[in-house]
């Protein structure tokens, strides 16, 4: 809530990207008590939850959505002028994702109006959000720290990095 109402740049990895919808839900969708199923599974608003694939798993060892996924970034947003192309793969270890199904209400695509959180990056999962009055809000489901080296990070790092550097000009 702080980073998004004091346009402090933040970068919320799987889980992070996971709360940044939670407290979006809460905070200005007024949805009191949204959480995870992960956390609460008596929710009343059940913003994040379990991948439809994923609860028919009784044995939950090694069942997570791993490894390299395709996803579609979309033009027009943050996440597009990082990557600059329309097409990426990146690693994933989750079974938790943002229910856009039944809480369609509170996304939008680049280019809608309204006060709503961006879908920036999408497979058959929500990939990534962001904000478009903000300076760097954004959310992935993916773990780019798995494709950083020692004087090579991802390009997320450095957009973090470098939107920290401007707001503090």
């Amino acid at each position: 809530k702080y980073a998004r109402e004091n346009k402090k740049p933040i970068l919320g990895i799987c889980l992070g990207m996971q709360l940044m919808v939670i407290e979006f839900a809460r905070n200005v969708f007024n949805l009191k008590g949204a959480n995870s199923t992960e956390f609460d599974v008596e929710t009343p608003y059940p913003v994040v939850n379990m991948m439809e694939e994923q609860k028919k798993i009784m044995n939950l060892g090694g069942t997570m959505r791993l490894g390299a996924q395709k996803m579609q970034v979309l033009k027009g947003t943050k996440l597009y002028s990082v990557y600059g192309q329309e097409e990426v793969y990146e690693r994933h270890r989750h079974r938790y994702e943002a229910d856009t199904v039944n809480f369609g209400f509170m996304y939008k695509l680049p280019g809608e109006e309204g006060y709503k959180l961006t879908i920036s990056g999408k497979s058959e999962f929500l990939e990534a959000i962001e904000l478009d009055d903000h300076p760097f809000f954004v959310g992935i489901q993916y773990h780019p720290e798995y494709k950083s080296k020692v004087g090579a990070p991802h390009p997320l790092f450095t957009a973090l990095i470098k939107a920290i550097e401007e707001v503090n000009r």
